[in-house]
């Protein structure tokens, strides 16, 4: 995944959850058959902070850390806006390439 890649990932979770806010925290606005996304709190780059989009060595980087602590699962939501078929790729580049190193 590169800089790129990641950057329009964390833009689509960011407008994904701006939906999500407005849905179970917020007024429940819709335009259109559309959830209208709210502004947040939370800033693109503390939303990225906290999601583990990221290229293969971050997240093992990142996900080591858990991992240390003894958490041997995570549980993932990669439905946020990517197309299907990019969502599908990422769950086999996670199982092929990134989680042999916690095996």
């Amino acid at each position: 995944m590169g800089d790129e890649d990641v950057l329009s990932k964390i833009d689509l979770a960011y407008t994904y959850y701006s939906r999500f806010d407005n849905v179970f925290t917020g007024p429940g606005i819709v335009e259109h058959g559309m959830i209208k996304p709210l502004p947040r709190n939370q800033t693109v780059e503390e939303l990225a902070e906290s999601l583990l989009i990221c290229g293969k060595q971050e997240m093992i980087d990142k996900l080591s850390i858990y991992s240390d602590l003894g958490i041997d699962r995570i549980i993932m939501n990669i439905n946020f806006g990517a197309e299907h078929s990019e969502m599908i790729e990422n769950v086999h580049r996670i199982a092929d390439e990134v989680m042999p190193h916690f095996q």
